[in-house]
Formats: C-alpha cells, sequence, structure tokens
C-alpha cells in the first residue's frame, strides 16, 4: 500500500508526473494517447467524456479557490449537524452556534459593536488554507482542509468527483452556503492536477485528477486515477510532518478532506505579494466570504514570505465582520442602512463610508482605492451576497449620474438577497456573473441608487471630499469660459439629433482568440433591454458559447407566454444568436420571453424568463427630448483621481459633471514631456482641457461603457495626443 508521505510530498508538476508514472506507467504527457490505452487506471471526471466544457465555466483560478473553499466550509457544517443531533435548519448559523458557541458568542459581539476584534476561538482550524511554493513561483500550490465529513474512497464518484450533480441543490440543504450548482471541479482548468486525499472511518483514500489530451476525443477532457479499479486507501499510521496543520488533520481528526491544487494559476494581483498584505488574496477571500459564517485560517508557506509566522498564520473572516472591527478606516459617522420596499418584499440595505484615516487624504482617489480594496477588492461600490457570497457586483456609474461623483472608492453598500430565501437564485445568472432583468429585479437597482442619492449623510460627505478633491491650479474664469464654449457646442450637436453610429451594449463579446464549444454551452440573454416603442425592432442576444454552426443547427425554441413564437428572425455568429422581433409584429403590452434548447429531442438547457415592454408610443424625436435649454455643465479640475477624464451625467437635474485630473504620470511621460517645464506644462493643459471635455462628451455612452479605469485613460491620452500633435503640425506649417 502507498504511505501517505508519498502523496504529500507532491507539490510539483514534475512530481506529480512521476508518482502517476510510478503506479499507473502514464504520466499522461504521452503523445497519441487513447482513452482504451489510459482505462486501466483512469477514468473519466464525472463518468463523462466531454467533461472539459462542464468544468471549464469559470474565468480566473481564484474564483475555482474560492469554490474549494466553500465546499471545505459546508463539510464541516454538514459534519457538525450531525454531531450536535440537529434535525433541520435554515440557515448555517443556527448549526455554528451551537456547534461553535465560543465563536458565534463572539461574532455576535462584533454584530453588535460590543467586542472590537474577530477571534476563531473554537472555531479554529475547521477550515484551512495553505499557500506552497510550486516550481515557478507564478504558480503556487494551494492546500484547502476541512475537519469535515470526510468520504470513503467508495464514496468520491458520486461526491467530490461527479459533475453537475446537484448535491447541494435541494430545500432541505439550505444551511450549506455552495448552493450554486457549479463545485470544486470548476478549479480544475487552473491546476496542473489536483490531489483529493479524505479521512473516514479510520481510513485515508486518495486519487489525482488531471487534464489530458486523447486521440479519440476533440476536447481536453478530465480522468482521475484509481488502482485496480478503486480508489486507493494510503497507510499513515505513525505519520509525522514539520508542517504541523498536516500532522493535525490526518493524525488527529476523526474525518476530513485534503484538496491540493498542483501549480495553480492565479491573477497576479493576488499572488505577487505575502498572502495577507492589503489587497492580497486573503482580502479577495474577505470579498468573496463576505459573511459565510466560518473563520478560514490561511497559512503562508511560500519561501519568500514564510519567515514572519505571526502575520502569515491569520483567519479570514469575511468583509462584513472586517467592517465592523476596522474603526481607522470606517466613518460611523457616514454609515447607515436604507430601506427599500420591491415587490412586496422589505429590504435593508447597508452603506459604509471607506476613508483613509488621514482626513487630508479623503480627497486622493489612489488612497482611498488602497483602503477600499482592503474590504472589497472589486472597487464596484454596490455588492450583492447571497448564502454569505458575493455573487457579483453594479458598477459606480448610476451613482456617478445620480450626483453621488465624488464617492468612487469610498462608498461601499452591500445587498442582501438571503430576503428572498428560494427566489434569491432567480435573482442573478448561472454563472453567477450579473443581476438577470426579469419581474423579480427590474427596477430594483434604480430605487436602490435614488434612495443612496437623497440620503443626507450621503449628500453631505459627497460635498466634503468634493471640497477636498478639487484643484485650484487651474484658473476657475478660464474653466467658467470653456464650459461655456462647451455648452454652447454640446447644445448645437444635440438640437441637431444626430446620433453616433452604434450604441455600446452589454451582451457577451467574442474575441478571435476566443476557443467556440462544439456544443451549447449556456442560454444567457445577454442583452440589456427591456423596453421597446411600437415602431421599434425587439432585439435580443443570447449567449451560447457555442461555435457557429452548433448554432445554427441546435434546436433552440422560443417562448413568448409560455406559448412556441416562431415570428423571429436569427443571426447566427460564434459564441451567441442575434433575435430579431421586426416592429409592428407584437401590440403593446407586457410580455414574458423565454428559450429551451432541446438536444436529440429531449430537453436539455432553459434561459432565465424576461419581461420586456412595448409601450404604446413612436419613438420620439431626438429633439423632444434636447436637454440643451436647461443644461448644466460643470468641469472640476482634481488634484488627484484614477481617471483623467470622468463624466456624470444627471438627467434628472439635467447637469453633467466633468472631472479631469491632468497631473497623471501618463500625461507628464507621453503628452508634456518629462523635461517640460512648469510654464509649458501649464499652457498644455488650458489648451487641452477644452477638447477633452467635447470628446467624452460626443463620445458619449460608448465611453460610459468602458469598464476598465486604465481602458478609459488610453482612449483619452491617444485622442490627447492626435490633439496635441494635429495643433503643433499645424503651428509649424504656418511659420
Amino acid at each position: 500500500m502507498i504511505r501517505i508521505e508519498e502523496v504529500l510530498s507532491i507539490y510539483k508538476e514534475s512530481q506529480v508526473d512521476a508518482f502517476l508514472k510510478k503506479y499507473t506507467g502514464l504520466d499522461l504527457n504521452e503523445r497519441d494517447l487513447s482513452y482504451d490505452k489510459i482505462k486501466a487506471n483512469y477514468r473519466f471526471l464525472g463518468n463523462s467524456s466531454s467533461n472539459g466544457s462542464n468544468v471549464g465555466q469559470l474565468t480566473s483560478g481564484e474564483k475555482g479557490l474560492v469554490e474549494r473553499i466553500t465546499n471545505a466550509i459546508d463539510a464541516v457544517i454538514e459534519k457538525q449537524k450531525n454531531k450536535c443531533g440537529i434535525g433541520t435548519a435554515k440557515d448555517s448559523r443556527v448549526i455554528i452556534k451551537k456547534a461553535f458557541p465560543n465563536y458565534y458568542s463572539n461574532m455576535q459581539d462584533v454584530m453588535n459593536d460590543s467586542a472590537d476584534r474577530s477571534s476563531a476561538k473554537d472555531a479554529e482550524d475547521q477550515v484551512i488554507l495553505a499557500v506552497n511554493d510550486g516550481s515557478r513561483s507564478n504558480k503556487p500550490t494551494f492546500d484547502i482542509i476541512d475537519k469535515g465529513t470526510g468520504l470513503l474512497g467508495s464514496e468520491f464518484e458520486n461526491t467530490i468527483l461527479s459533475i453537475n450533480h446537484g448535491n447541494k441543490l435541494s430545500r432541505d440543504k439550505s444551511y450549506l452556503i455552495g448552493a450554486f450548482g457549479q463545485g470544486g471541479s470548476t478549479s480544475l482548468p487552473f491546476t496542473y492536477a489536483t490531489i483529493i486525499l479524505s479521512k473516514k472511518n479510520g481510513k485515508v483514500s486518495f486519487t489525482v485528477i488531471k487534464r489530458v489530451e486523447l486521440t479519440d476525443y476533440k476536447n481536453m477532457v478530465y480522468v482521475y486515477m484509481t488502482l485496480e479499479d478503486q480508489i486507493p486507501e494510503v497507510e499513515f499510521d505513525g505519520f509525522k510532518c514539520d508542517d504541523l496543520y498536516l500532522e493535525d488533520f490526518i493524525a488527529e481528526e476523526e474525518s476530513g478532506t485534503l484538496v491540493r491544487m498542483v501549480e495553480s494559476e492565479i491573477s497576479k494581483r493576488f499572488r505577487d505579494n505575502e498572502v495577507t498584505k492589503p489587497g492580497m488574496l486573503g482580502d479577495y477571500l474577505n470579498t468573496e466570504l463576505f459573511n459565510v459564517g466560518l473563520p478560514v485560517k490561511v497559512i503562508e508557506n511560500r519561501a519568500d514570505y514564510s519567515s514572519n509566522a505571526h502575520l502569515q498564520n491569520r483567519s479570514v473572516y469575511g468583509s462584513q465582520l472586517k467592517l465592523k472591527t476596522s474603526k481607522r478606516y470606517v466613518k460611523k459617522d457616514y454609515c447607515g442602512t436604507i430601506k427599500i420596499e420591491h415587490n412586496n418584499r422589505l429590504y435593508n440595505i447597508d452603506y459604509y463610508m471607506l476613508l483613509p484615516n488621514d482626513e487630508a487624504k479623503w480627497g486622493s482617489e489612489s488612497e482611498c482605492k488602497k483602503v477600499f480594496e482592503q474590504f472589497n477588492v472589486y472597487y464596484d461600490p454596490i455588492i450583492y451576497t447571497v448564502n454569505g457570497q458575493t455573487i457579483t457586483t453594479e458598477r459606480y456609474t448610476k451613482l456617478n449620474n445620480a450626483g453621488l461623483n465624488f464617492l468612487r472608492y469610498r462608498l461601499m453598500v452591500v445587498i442582501n438577497l438571503d430576503v428572498l430565501e428560494t427566489e434569491k437564485y432567480k435573482f442573478f445568472t448561472t454563472d453567477r456573473a450579473r443581476i438577470v432583468d426579469s419581474d423579480l429585479t427590474h427596477g430594483f437597482l434604480d430605487k436602490v441608487v435614488k434612495a443612496l442619492a437623497s440620503t443626507e449623510k450621503l449628500i453631505e460627505i459627497n460635498g466634503i471630499i468634493g471640497e477636498k478633491s478639487v484643484s485650484s491650479s487651474i484658473d476657475q474664469d478660464l474653466l467658467d469660459e470653456v464650459s461655456r464654449q462647451v455648452k454652447n457646442e454640446y447644445s448645437k450637436f444635440l438640437k441637431t439629433g444626430t446620433v453616433l453610429p452604434g450604441k455600446p451594449g452589454h451582451h457577451y463579446n467574442p474575441t478571435p482568440e476566443e476557443i467556440y464549444e462544439d456544443h451549447i454551452v449556456s442560454l444567457d440573454i445577454t442583452s440589456p433591454k427591456r423596453e421597446f416603442y411600437r415602431d421599434e425592432n425587439v432585439v435580443f442576444v443570447v449567449t451560447t458559447k457555442a461555435q457557429k454552426h452548433i448554432n445554427e443547427e441546435a434546436l433552440i425554441y422560443t417562448f413568448m407566454n409560455d406559448r412556441n413564437f416562431g415570428d423571429i428572425q436569427r443571426n447566427f455568429m460564434n459564441g451567441r444568436i442575434q433575435y430579431t422581433i421586426n416592429a409592428g409584429v407584437l401590440k403593446p403590452g407586457t410580455y414574458t420571453f423565454q428559450f429551451m434548447y432541446f438536444k436529440n429531442n429531449a430537453y436539455s438547457l432553459e434561459s432565465e424568463k424576461i419581461t420586456f415592454e412595448i409601450k404604446n408610443e413612436k419613438t420620439p424625436e431626438k429633439e423632444n427630448n434636447n436637454p440643451a435649454k436647461s443644461l448644466d455643465l460643470d468641469i472640476k479640475i482634481l488634484d488627484e483621481a484614477t481617471l483623467i477624464c470622468d463624466v456624470a451625467r444627471d438627467t434628472v437635474n439635467k447637469k453633467i459633471t466633468v472631472k479631469l485630473c491632468l497631473d497623471s504620470d501618463q500625461l507628464r511621460s507621453e503628452v508634456y514631456g518629462l523635461s517640460a517645464s512648469s510654464d509649458e506644462i501649464s499652457k498644455t493643459k488650458n489648451k487641452i482641457i477644452k477638447p477633452i471635455v467635447l470628446f467624452s462628451l460626443f463620445y458619449g455612452e460608448f465611453y460610459d461603457a468602458i469598464e476598465k479605469d486604465e481602458d478609459k485613460n488610453r482612449v483619452i491620452l491617444s485622442f490627447i495626443k492626435a490633439f496635441v500633435s494635429t495643433v503643433d503640425a499645424k503651428v509649424v506649417e504656418v511659420m
């Protein structure tokens, strides 16, 4: 029998290969492998030869890591439920309260502001994440350990080695947090190999999962190792190890599971420094595991960072508890709760103001961003949580346009969807990428934004930060004159009714490098529009992630008000299908719409059911919506900001605020010149203000739709450089 030390010594690619070669005769890197050649010692993950596409649902390795951690937490909760004799539980906290009373008591004290620090107490070491060195610094090896239910080798196939088995989806499992149907297998594409080792009933079983290319299948597939057609067991009597957490788990704990993700790919941002540094992996986990209820102990074993044992062995408690204990950054005078009523349900939505301890830095976006990422690494101001996990976020655009235009990287809003009970899973798409637009959700975010924008505390702090942000480096008379000129030119543009070609959508945008699947992966309605005029075509884009010819051949039916609907045009592309209903086909009114996919004449997939409206109005003429007569344009120059140009469009008050930061390092190096004098820089600044403002306004929604700060800055920089070079060329020509 294999000794456990041999399995636990595997941390690198070469060690995986040597181990597999030793016990199966193949390391799975050989050329021209067929399934027939490997079937003696390997089985398909999920008992499916097409498991590659099912596994590859996530876009980043750190998301897969979170899936493994939530599985670990659930295993602990499941074990403690049985151990404590709890029959039914709607929420994990019922179980945590009884299983770990000291930890639960501390957690409640923190939430009630009667304790100033979180402590794992009797819940310590129940879930552990250890970060180890791989063969390369950019690919660490992770251990995720839980002291949960554990598994026998005979139970692996239908649990931890299954795909979409739905082990947590029944109503009686609502106390588990990982109930989204994705599972830990989604972490596999981001690892060289994954070792599963589990203890139960005095036995320790293990397997190795690895990706392999087989000649008889088009796509890569995932297989796991067996010996003599069984999940193998290991000997562990007398096991000793330098890593005490491993020794304690194997030698002392009655049950549990270790998942080792060998050489994992995670975003550079989260692996380039020690785990507990602000904004690193620890804060990513705090954000994702926002309020899951159990602490996760994080151990830093990488040689570059492991010397400071005190700093490297800490627990992640989730950003909810962190918000309650971080008195240095959370400004309670500007925190609170708003109440929103939507679809006859009351939502209590908490908001927090996060600012540097030094008030002089409140106007600096970069300083505020450093604080903000310690609680929310996504930087977006609004997050949605379900079962304590962060599900998705909302960008700053709506809050910016509603008048809270100085609270970027400062305001954090938490929307807990657990109030919806089982309906909460209908609130977002299956991949948790965004909130769906349906009867359940329609208009909800607008109510939240409106309530926040009318909250006196937030209006007050927005004004305070605005005063601290605005620079006096540009003469105000010049800004007023530029604003007057821009308003005049922009008003003429609006009066003409001119529309820039196209309109940016938020649908799935295929890239030339993307590999499309040879089957339908999803049916997601990814175009956002839900209201149409009676003389307007109704257009929906459906993301399938499949090749164009697959989309063309697929049996996808459209259902209008739950009845099959055929009066629709289809445009097939790689990754998506565009459906168009010509104007006039549908009478004014409200409709439900859904897509269903049938494979081999059997039901296979369905999209979410959306609701849309045909208005009993014609498309209004452009001049009817012309805000020029009362348009208020305010240009502000900021001392420091992450964006060179930021535009806030308050459509209610017909006010546009353009914030410019003209002192960035990029502008100095690419526009002004590093050797330019202060006088030369000042002249260039004065020259480019008006063109930048006009450009951002004319670019309109195209500019607003750019998500990343660096991409927006690159667009503005490209324009400025083109403008400056054109002006300089004309000056030379005249001379």
